[in-house]
């Protein structure tokens, strides 16, 4: 299942870029936001937090009606105190992940005033996962490294856009993402263990430039 949704996403982004700049008469937004991520699923939570940025590409191909597509990166640290994977064994974790999301949005332009806007987003992102992860065991004096596997996330957020000259605009935006297809996660040969949550809340910061 992860794989169809790779492919299907990738294959979005290729025709996205391929057709950028002509499948609207509206100019193409090219924006660079950075943003902070909450985790807040509870007991499930692995993390205590994650920042990282985010650049995309959006047309309005039937206004308000709009797409687009993005590539980001983001860090996520640890929460030594997490008991995500309900082990006995684990008296603490310790790492970060990275992960490399990319995917696919709509948009509606809810207002669209003289030189500020607000727009809704829902998206679509599969989310490369590079773990660097270990768990604590004090019984036997050991750490386990923790295998995390790639996800699937669903977004969906709203954002301010305000202009400050005539191509270019300053953003800000509050969203929240959840897991469609949780990491899969395994260690010291227990395959079956609960799939890591990349789910949580998040605010960003950016700019936007039309071309």
């Amino acid at each position: 299942m992860k794989k169809t949704i790779l492919f299907a996403i990738a294959a979005l982004l290729v025709c996205g870029a391929a057709h950028a700049g002509l499948t609207s008469e509206e100019p193409g937004e090219l924006t660079l936001s950075g943003q902070y991520i909450l985790p807040g699923v509870g007991d499930f939570d692995l993390f205590d937090s994650g920042y990282g940025a985010t650049l995309s590409y959006r047309e309005w191909f039937m206004f308000p009606f709009g797409a687009g597509v993005s590539l980001g990166v983001s860090q996520w640290q640890v929460d030594g105190g997490a008991d995500a994977y309900k082990d006995e064994r684990f008296s603490g974790y310790d790492g970060d992940v990275l992960t490399i999301p990319f995917g696919a949005s709509l948009y509606f332009n809810l207002i669209d005033w003289d030189n500020w806007n607000l727009i809704l987003e829902s998206g679509l992102q599969y989310a490369l996962v590079d773990s660097n992860v270990s768990a604590r065991d004090d019984v036997r004096g050991r750490d386990y490294a923790i295998d995390i596997d790639d996800a699937v996330l669903w977004t969906i957020g709203m954002e301010y856009e305000y202009m400050v000259a005539e191509n270019l605009y300053v953003l800000g935006g509050l969203g929240y993402q959840t897991d469609v297809l949780g990491a899969e996660t395994d260690y010291d040969g227990v395959d079956d263990a609960r799939d890591t949550s990349f789910q949580g809340a998040y605010v960003r910061l950016g700019a936007k430039y039309l071309f």
